[in-house]
């Protein structure tokens, strides 16, 4: 039982995740003659989606606790890591790839962690709010 809210919430993620993924697989060549490299999209994209269950996982853990204090530090504390990962990878890119770099790419791989940060929050405050209902 104490798997399956986890698991619920993860479907979610893994459903967004695949919307987000096969428009980048089927426009694959729209997106790169418009200088969007689909690699970098799909692999930020996978970033996310991995950071995203992870801090699930540290939410579902954090909502256990009697202590209020320490689901709302799971909550900031799992977009900060999302920010730091995605910050570190971009770099990394930005270094690696020199001058055959995809800014737009960049641009593209923020928006998504808008997006996952977004439902990272909704679904943490509905996990929330169940828990309070039983109150």
């Amino acid at each position: 039982m104490e798997n399956k809210p986890y698991g619920k919430l993860l479907l979610s993620l893994f459903i967004a995740y695949i919307v987000i993924d096969i428009p980048l697989f089927i426009w694959a060549a729209s997106l790169d003659a418009l200088k969007i490299d689909h690699i970098v999209v799909i692999v930020a994209n996978s970033l996310l989606f991995g950071i995203a269950a992870f801090t699930m996982s540290m939410h579902v853990k954090a909502i256990k606790n009697p202590n209020p204090n320490v689901f709302a530090r799971s909550v900031m504390g799992g977009t900060v890591i999302k920010l730091f990962v995605l910050g570190a990878a971009v770099l990394i890119y930005l270094a690696a790839a020199g001058k055959n770099r995809s800014i737009y790419a960049v641009f593209v791989a923020m928006g998504l962690y808008i997006i996952y940060s977004i439902m990272e929050v909704r679904i943490a405050l509905q996990l929330n709010k169940k828990k309070d209902a039983g109150n």
